[in-house]
């Protein structure tokens, strides 16, 4: 399953990369704190779509797939690398089982270490690139992918949950 992630990418024109990945974490910390206010964590907006958890666990897996792709091109590991299915993942999701503040706990405190991880990559390294399934990433792009898809998800939250 091949995604166009320009959405994600192109709302961060002129910003680095840094910069995106940092300046969303104060935007999500108050959305979520909202959601917490309003008890809104098992609501779903319309039958068959996903409950802000089931949002938030898809954003964790999400961030941690595309770092760990980001690290694999930026060491200049060989292997393929293969897309997943995001609806997959969820589905196996016991939903019962997540507890919301550990998830919200658990995004901030990855999404920090992603943060950390960028600023470590060097500025050669943020344009080494890759093939993941059919389409070519550097390390930068990816970190954009990743600013940029949590940020659509928490508009969704804002605009269609609460």
């Amino acid at each position: 399953m091949n995604y166009n992630h320009n959405d994600y990418i192109s709302s961060y024109d002129g910003i680095t990369v840094n910069d995106a990945l940092e300046i969303r974490i104060e935007e999500i910390h108050k959305t979520l704190k909202l959601v917490d206010d309003l008890n809104k964590w098992d609501y779903r907006y319309a039958e068959n779509k996903w409950t802000i958890k089931e949002v938030l666990q898809h954003c964790i897996d999400c961030e941690r797939i595309f770092s760990a792709r980001a690290l694999h091109i930026a060491r200049n590991d060989q292997n393929k690398m293969n897309t997943f299915d995001q609806n997959a993942y969820v589905d196996v999701l016991n939903i019962d089982f997540l507890q919301p503040m550990k998830l919200k706990k658990e995004w901030l405190h990855l999404m920090n270490a992603t943060m950390f991880q960028f600023e470590n990559f060097s500025p050669s390294t943020l344009e080494k690139s890759a093939f993941i399934g059919d389409s070519e990433y550097t390390v930068k792009k990816i970190g954009y992918i990743i600013a940029g898809h949590s940020i659509h998800h928490i508009n969704v939250i804002k605009e269609r949950y609460l």
